[in-house]
């Protein structure tokens, strides 16, 4: 009989324990994950990649936003345009953002 009513109390306390261990490591999971997708606290990219005239570094990231947001807006190997936005990487030696032309 002793036996019986201490099984109910083990059982609800290694339950808690379970349940605690999975909910910590799914935070600290987590908080790993999400740290994985951010930018760097400062670009690494050599100042004077990015022309003022024509474009604008980003600050973190290490790329150049043309001001022409056009598919032409850049020319270069590296160039990117996507979603209505042109831009490059610092890496890319051969890029570089262009004016628009004038109408």
């Amino acid at each position: 009989k002793h036996a019986r009513n201490q099984q109910p109390m083990h059982n609800s306390k290694m339950r808690r324990w379970i349940y605690l261990s999975l909910l910590i490591s799914v935070f600290c999971s987590s908080t790993f994950f999400c740290e994985a997708g951010r930018a760097p606290p400062k670009s690494q990219a050599p100042t004077g990649f990015c022309p003022k005239q024509t474009g604008a570094a980003t600050a973190t990231t290490g790329e150049c936003m043309c001001h022409w947001q056009h598919k032409d807006g850049c020319v270069g190997s590296g160039c990117q345009y996507q979603m209505g936005l042109s831009w490059y990487h610092y890496s890319c030696e051969d890029c570089k953002c262009i004016s628009e032309p004038k109408k």
